[in-house]
C-alpha cells in the first residue's frame, strides 16, 4: 500500500513538473531590450552631419569623412530601399527639424515574434544621446493573420512617430498571397501612447507620404502592384482627412518638411488625353514646355523657403543605349501667388537629394553618363554623390565648376546604384 502510495506521488510529481514546464515554454516573456550606450567620445566639431546606412547599422560622418560616430551598434537595423523607382528608404526616418532620428530593428531573437518586417521602433538623438524605445511589437500586435511591420513617418510637429501594420490573408494551395489592409499605428513620444490613426480604406501596399497634424490629414500613396511597362508609376496618391473623407488621385504627392506645402506630379500616362498639371497645393503650376512632370525621379525640399527642386529623367532603355529621351534636367518649383517651374539649364544630369537642416549644404548625385561603365542598366546609375555649398549651387556656375567646388562622399570604387551607398540625409 504505501510502495503504490510512493508511486502515485512521484507521478504526480512527475506530471506537476510537465506541466510547469509547458506552462513557462508557453507563457515565455519577450527578453528585455538594453540600448546601447551613446557614443564615445560623442560628437565632435560643428558638422554638418550626414546620416548612413551601412552593414545593419547607422552612422553618423561629416562630408569630408574626417570625423563621425556609430549612432548605433546593434547590426540589427533594417532600413530598405523604397520601392520601384524612387529614391529613399524605409525603416529609418529624420524629423522635421534634424535633431532626432527615428529608426527599426529587428528583435535580435529567432523565434519571439511573430512580426515580419521588424520588432521594435526606437528614438535617438542625432548625437546619440537619450535612446528610446517606443514600440516593442513582440508585446502586443492589434492585427490577426500574417502581419508585417513596414514603414515609418515623423508627424510634421515633431511629436508622433506613425508606422504602418500590413495584414496579408493566410496562403492557402494553389492561391497567390494578395494584396494586405494596411494599418497606421502611431506612438506620441511625450507619453509614450499609442493610437490607431487610421486603416486603410482598400487592399493594398501603402506607403506614407505625409503627416500634417494642423491640417489633420494624412498623405500616402497605394499600389498593389506597379505595371511592369509603367516603371515610373507610384500608384494613386490618397489625401485622407482623419475621421472623414478621402481623395484619390493618379499622382505623385510631396509635401514639404513642415507640412505646409504639397506639390502634386501626374504618375502614370493618360494615352486618350492631356496628362493633368501638376498643381501646387491645389492652384495650376505656371511650368516651361520642355517640363515632363510625368518623368520626376526625385523632389528635394528646402526647409526654409517654399522650393522645391525636381529632376526628371525617363532612364535607360532595355538596349543600355547612353543616350535619354528625354535628358535629365533640373528644375526648380517656388510656391508664390503664381507657383512656377524654373528649367536650371546650366545643372543637366544632376539630382539634388537633400538639403541640410539649416538649407545651408546639398547632397546630390550626377546621373551616370556612361551607365554599362557602373551598374549595367539601373534606372539610377550615378557617377558620383557630392555635397556642395547651396551659396555655391545658386550661384549660377556650370556643372564642371559647382563640381570642382564639392566634396565626393561616395566610394569610388563601390558599386552605387539605388542604395545611393547607404547616404540617407542629413542631421542637425
Amino acid at each position: 500500500m504505501q510502495r503504490t502510495q510512493r508511486m502515485r506521488g512521484k507521478r504526480l510529481a512527475v506530471t506537476a513538473l510537465l506541466l510547469l514546464g509547458l506552462g513557462c515554454l508557453g507563457a515565455r516573456p519577450a527578453p528585455p531590450v538594453v540600448p546601447e550606450p551613446a557614443p564615445d567620445p560623442g560628437r565632435t566639431g560643428p558638422g554638418p552631419w550626414l546620416l548612413r546606412f551601412e552593414q545593419s547599422n547607422l552612422w553618423v560622418r561629416t562630408p569630408s569623412g574626417d570625423t563621425g560616430y556609430a549612432l548605433t551598434r546593434t547590426g540589427r537595423v533594417v532600413a530598405t530601399p523604397l520601392a520601384g523607382t524612387e529614391l529613399g528608404w524605409n525603416g529609418v526616418a529624420i524629423s522635421p527639424d534634424g535633431r532626432r532620428v527615428a529608426y527599426v530593428e529587428t528583435a535580435g531573437r529567432p523565434g519571439t515574434t511573430a512580426i515580419a518586417g521588424w520588432s521594435l521602433l526606437w528614438v535617438v538623438n542625432a548625437d546619440g544621446t537619450e535612446r528610446r524605445l517606443l514600440v516593442d511589437l513582440r508585446e502586443h500586435t492589434p492585427l490577426e493573420g500574417d502581419v508585417r511591420a513596414g514603414a515609418i513617418l515623423w508627424s510634421s510637429d515633431g511629436s508622433r512617430v506613425a508606422y504602418v501594420l500590413e495584414s496579408f490573408e493566410k496562403k492557402s494551395r494553389g492561391r497567390p498571397r494578395g494584396c494586405p489592409l494596411a494599418t497606421v499605428e502611431a506612438v506620441e513620444l511625450a507619453s509614450g501612447r499609442r493610437e490607431t490613426v487610421f486603416t486603410s480604406p482598400e487592399r493594398g501596399l501603402l506607403q506614407p507620404r505625409g503627416w500634417p497634424v494642423e491640417r489633420g490629414e494624412f498623405f500616402f500613396s497605394l499600389q498593389c502592384k506597379t505595371p511592369p511597362d509603367q516603371p515610373w508609376s507610384t500608384g494613386s496618391f490618397v489625401t485622407l482627412r482623419l475621421g472623414g473623407s478621402a481623395r484619390e488621385r493618379h499622382a505623385r504627392g510631396s509635401l514639404s518638411p513642415d507640412g505646409q506645402h504639397l506639390l502634386l506630379l501626374p504618375s502614370e500616362p493618360r494615352w486618350e488625353r492631356q496628362p493633368p498639371a501638376p498643381l501646387w497645393n491645389g492652384q495650376e503650376l505656371e511650368a516651361p514646355p520642355d517640363f515632363h512632370p510625368l518623368f520626376a525621379q526625385h523632389v528635394a525640399w528646402m526647409h526654409e523657403q517654399p522650393v522645391a527642386y525636381v529632376t526628371t529623367y525617363r532612364g535607360y532603355g532595355g538596349d543600355c543605349i547612353a543616350s535619354m529621351e528625354p535628358p535629365p534636367a533640373l528644375y526648380r518649383v517656388e510656391g508664390g501667388s503664381v507657383p512656377r517651374v524654373e528649367h536650371r539649364t546650366r545643372y543637366p544630369w544632376l539630382v539634388v537629394l537633400d538639403f541640410s537642416p539649416d538649407d545651408a549644404y546639398l547632397l546630390m548625385a550626377v546621373v551616370a553618363r556612361r551607365p554599362q561603365d557602373r551598374d549595367g542598366c539601373a534606372m539610377h546609375s550615378f557617377e558620383s554623390l557630392r555635397v556642395a555649398e547651396r551659396s555655391r549651387f545658386e550661384a549660377r556656375t556650370s556643372l564642371e565648376e559647382l563640381l570642382a567646388t564639392s566634396v565626393r562622399v561616395d566610394e569610388p570604387s563601390a558599386s552605387i546604384g539605388r542604395p545611393l551607398q547607404g547616404f540617407i540625409g542629413w542631421l542637425r
